[in-house]
Formats: structure tokens, C-alpha cells, sequence
């Protein structure tokens, strides 16, 4: 068998997890994972990842699997979809997310019968979570919040290019902001590690059925990159990377203010060190500035998806971000 071989031996099949659609709105699903075992804890995992991207990443295999590893410590798991925005919903808004996320909510304490919810987000889906349990802190438990941009202001590439392009004529020229576009973006941020590097990397090592399995995941969860909404997209870049108004305090959800003070609830920050998209100075002023009293940050030396699908971050990380929520969640 010749080494390019390999590569056809690779069937990607996204998220490793069996799971049901328990809820659909137009775009929006919430998923619900089926247990892995008999006795779940109380308190239900709700998470919401960034409407960039696709959120199989928390579930990509078998072996890098934060989803798995939740379930096997009898965490009772959903999730929401943001879905594929099309032409026709270049005008959903933020605060369409936020209240879906609501919705959600809901939709597990009915079923579940409890009163309060572990709330985890990742990126702009943590940006999300903490808007949302500022604006509904009686429904939630326990808030993770997973390489936050919360604090926009900071100096790595890709903020300074956000604070310094003109959102509206993007969405008046595109109508969504595509998925092309915003890889495109991502890729300029370090093309040559990206790009050049990247595949002389799998090339080097086509004979590592390990490497090549993993390298053929990523690269097709990169790729499957839905659109923005146009006015979502104009609407986070002015407001958040512009203005800085979640860590200002400034923003607010159908005339209702997020006030980060609300923040009293357990919170668990997971921090990638090497993280070129939500560097730790996005996350580290919105630590300090809540006045929860049960709070920890978690930091490992991976950047903003290897906190996620490296085995370093597996076992330095996730085993005592897991514990976290399950010793509140009984």
C-alpha cells in the first residue's frame, strides 16, 4: 500500500456521540446526547458554541471527545446548533441567539424538572452564555465559559483587523458574512503556519495513521464553516470589537443592560495560553471583574481549538474542568 493510500482509509463521520433533535426552530436545534450511563447527575450541561464553525468540534472522535467525557462521568449533555444561515437570514440579530438560548433553557428544566442549568459556552458561544446569565441569572447553576471574548480590546492580529474594517459594507456587499470569507480571515492571521506548514506536515508523516486521522478531521471541521448573518455579523464587530461594550457594560439584549455583577453563579474559565484568536487578556479582565465566589480559571500551553482536541489539554485540563461541574451539578 503506498503512503497517499492512508488517506483513503479515513472515513470523517462528525461527532462521535449518538444524539436526538429534541427542539428545531428555522436554523436553530438543540441536541440532546444519549446517556452512557444508567444514573445521570441533577444538573443538565447546556452547550452553546460559536455561530463560526461547527460545534461537532467538542465531539470530533472518539479519542479527543469533551462531549464523551462528560457523558462517561454521568453528565446529562445538550447542546445547541446555530445551523447553516442562508441568503434569506442575513437579518437575525444577537439578541435571536440569545433568546433561542433561552428557549433551550426552558425546554430542559420542562423536561428535566429542575430549576437551573450548567451553562457552557465556547468563543463567541461563551460570549453568549455570559450574555444570556447575566439577563437570566435565576436559570443558571453553573457558567463555563471556554476561551471567552469577553474583553475585545486586546492586541493579537485578529482583533486589530476587526476593530479596523467596516462591518456594514461587508454585510451591504455580501448580505452574510460566508464561510469562505471568515476562513480566509483566519488563515491570513498566520498563513504560513496555516497553510505551507501545515500540509508539509501531513506529508511528512503520511505513513502515521494516527496523525493523518486526526490532521483529515480538522481539516474538514475548518472548512465546514457556516455564514455569518449579515446583521449579526455587523452587529459584533461594531458593538463588541469596536465598541467593547459586554466588558464596558454597555451592551444590552432588547433594552435589557448585561451587567457583568450578575456574575455571582459558580464560573469556571478555561484558558488557552497560545490562543491567537481569544488570547488570555480576553478572558482574564472578565475573571477578575465578576464577583462570583466560586470561581476558578483553568490554562493550558494549546491554542484556541488544540484546548479542545489535543490529548495534552485532555489530560491536563479536562479531567479537572469535568470534576468541577460534576461536583456541582448534584
Amino acid at each position: 500500500m503506498s503512503e497517499f493510500e492512508c488517506l483513503k482509509e479515513v472515513d470523517i463521520c462528525p461527532w462521535s456521540c449518538e444524539f436526538d433533535v429534541v427542539d428545531e426552530d428555522w436554523l436553530f436545534k438543540l441536541l440532546h446526547f444519549k446517556p452512557r450511563r444508567k444514573r445521570l447527575l441533577k444538573t443538565p450541561v447546556l452547550i452553546v458554541y460559536a455561530y463560526i464553525n461547527r460545534p461537532y468540534i467538542l465531539d470530533l472522535h472518539e479519542r479527543v471527545s469533551v462531549v464523551r467525557k462528560m457523558l462517561e462521568a454521568g453528565l446529562d449533555v445538550w447542546m445547541v446548533d446555530w445551523g447553516y444561515p442562508k441568503r434569506a437570514d442575513k437579518y437575525y440579530r444577537i439578541e435571536d441567539y440569545v433568546d433561542y438560548i433561552d428557549r433551550c433553557v426552558n425546554i430542559i428544566k420542562k423536561k428535566k424538572k429542575v430549576d437551573k442549568v450548567t451553562l457552557h459556552g465556547y468563543c463567541l458561544g461563551a460570549t453568549l452564555s455570559t450574555i444570556y446569565s447575566t439577563l437570566h441569572p435565576e436559570n443558571v447553576k453553573n457558567l463555563v465559559v471556554q476561551a471567552p471574548p469577553i474583553n475585545f480590546h486586546t492586541d493579537n492580529t485578529l482583533a486589530v483587523w476587526a476593530r479596523n474594517i467596516d462591518p456594514d459594507k461587508v454585510a451591504r456587499a455580501m448580505g452574510n458574512a460566508s464561510g469562505d470569507f471568515l476562513n480566509f480571515a483566519f488563515l491570513l492571521v498566520d498563513p504560513i503556519r496555516l497553510t505551507v506548514e501545515k500540509y508539509q506536515a501531513l506529508l511528512n508523516r503520511l505513513d502515521d495513521r494516527k496523525f493523518v486521522h486526526d490532521f483529515l478531521y480538522m481539516d474538514h471541521w475548518i472548512f465546514d464553516s457556516p455564514a455569518i448573518p449579515g446583521c449579526v455579523y455587523e452587529e459584533y464587530i461594531t458593538r463588541w470589537y469596536h465598541r467593547n461594550e459586554v466588558i464596558e457594560g454597555k451592551f444590552d439584549v432588547n433594552g435589557q443592560k448585561v451587567d457583568l455583577r450578575k456574575i455571582t453563579m459558580p464560573t469556571l474559565l478555561l484558558v488557552a495560553d497560545r490562543d491567537h484568536i481569544t488570547p488570555p487578556e480576553c478572558a482574564i479582565p472578565f475573571y477578575e471583574k465578576i464577583p462570583s465566589k466560586d470561581k476558578l480559571m483553568l490554562r493550558v500551553n494549546k491554542g484556541h481549538i488544540g484546548l479542545t482536541v489535543s490529548s495534552s489539554a485532555h489530560r491536563e485540563l479536562w479531567d479537572k474542568a469535568i470534576k468541577w461541574i460534576v461536583e456541582r451539578s448534584k
